[in-house]
């Protein structure tokens, strides 16, 4: 039997593929919170790198809308770049659909028990209203269980893991763009206005102290009726991440594996990228990591160069990336393939001289 810890994207996708290619294995999915969906942590953005990763029929029932552009600032600049359309999606209906598949699939999901740990081939849960705590058998355990993994904690495999907070919130504005998404890379270690409507944005920071602060001060640009809020805390990647106990068994996938682009928070497309790495088998799964691997890498390179970016530095590569050529390059590689983005980039007269910067800031 093969449990997964967490049915959040990471896990229900992978617990669907690895039903699929081994329908005699059992499999069973431990969820602590019962409303499925809920609580919505992420912003919900997605390139079009998903479409080669997820059926169009999902992908059209979970889009609230697409977008064309984006408005990266500076500090004292800004520009416009065209994209080859972003996805906007409902978290909870997203988690709803792959629960159904998963399901289809022959997958079972326990809903309100939480892990606490597991011995042997033994794993203990506890369920959330009665606090009766039950053990089940395994042969393989899988941690799909957030950024505060228990199931690295309990075997091994945690690390030492630094966090951002990510606050946001769901606000009603008027005269609200719909096609473009705003960027500051500058403000914490970036805050962003997403529309999921032509009257509604989710607008955000990410940082590592003081969110709330940030938080009410970026706000002000854009006034509006708060709605609802959302956030929590935000992983990020670091070279060589311990993802498995190949003694234990034990694996994990998306958040808790620190799976995510450093430069900004999106998990959701490496989560699901790992899982279907996963279920082709756990013995081979460090070595089939190595293209997903390459590519986080790049974003944590960039972002530990960024974070020693000055507010005239900001101001300089806005004006550089305001250039038709560098915009160009932009629209037709997307963030999820950083290794082909940057070889691009590299190649442009104007951006050899931020190349020199960020080998300088990194020595």
């Amino acid at each position: 039997m093969t449990t997964i810890i967490g049915a959040g994207g990471a896990g229900l996708n992978f617990a669907k593929q690895w039903k699929d290619k081994n329908p005699e294995d059992e499999a069973i999915i431990i969820e602590e919170h019962i409303k499925r969906g809920l609580p919505i942590q992420c912003t919900g953005i997605l390139t079009n790198e998903i479409d080669t990763l997820l059926p169009k029929k999902i992908l059209d029932k979970i889009t609230l809308n697409k977008i064309t552009q984006t408005k990266v600032f500076s500090p004292n600049n800004s520009t416009l770049i065209k994209i080859s359309s972003d996805r906007i999606i409902c978290n909870k209906t997203f988690i709803e659909l792959l629960h159904e598949k998963a399901e289809k699939s022959g997958v079972k999901i326990k809903e309100g028990y939480k892990y606490i740990d597991n011995k042997g081939s033994t794993i203990k849960i506890r369920n959330t209203q009665s606090q009766k705590i039950t053990e089940i058998k395994d042969q393989k355990l899988v941690g799909a269980d957030g950024p505060t993994s228990n199931v690295a904690k309990n075997n091994l495999i945690y690390s030492k893991r630094n966090f951002l907070t990510g606050v946001q919130a769901r606000v009603k504005i008027k005269d609200l763009k719909k096609e473009q998404i705003d960027f500051y890379p500058y403000i914490g270690r970036y805050a962003w206005a997403v529309p999921e409507s032509d009257e509604i944005a989710r607008i955000g920071v990410a940082t590592s102290k003081n969110a709330k602060k940030l938080f009410d001060d970026f706000i002000k640009k854009y006034p509006g009726k708060i709605i609802e809020m959302q956030g929590g805390p935000i992983p990020l990647h670091k070279s060589n991440t311990h993802v498995i106990n190949k003694q234990k068994n034990v694996a994990l996938i998306g958040d808790s594996a620190l799976q995510i682009k450093n430069t900004t928070g999106g998990g959701i497309v490496a989560g699901i990228k790992a899982g279907n790495v996963l279920s082709k088998g756990f013995e081979k799964y460090e070595k089939n990591l190595k293209e997903l691997n390459k590519e986080l890498k790049i974003h944590y390179y960039i972002d530990k160069v960024l974070q020693k970016y000055s507010d005239k530095d900001w101001d300089i590569l806005i004006k550089k990336v305001n250039n038709p050529k560098i915009k160009e390059i932009l629209l037709t590689k997307n963030r999820d393939n950083a290794v082909k983005l940057i070889n691009e980039l590299a190649k442009q007269p104007n951006m050899i001289s931020e190349g020199i910067k960020a080998i300088w800031k990194l020595v």
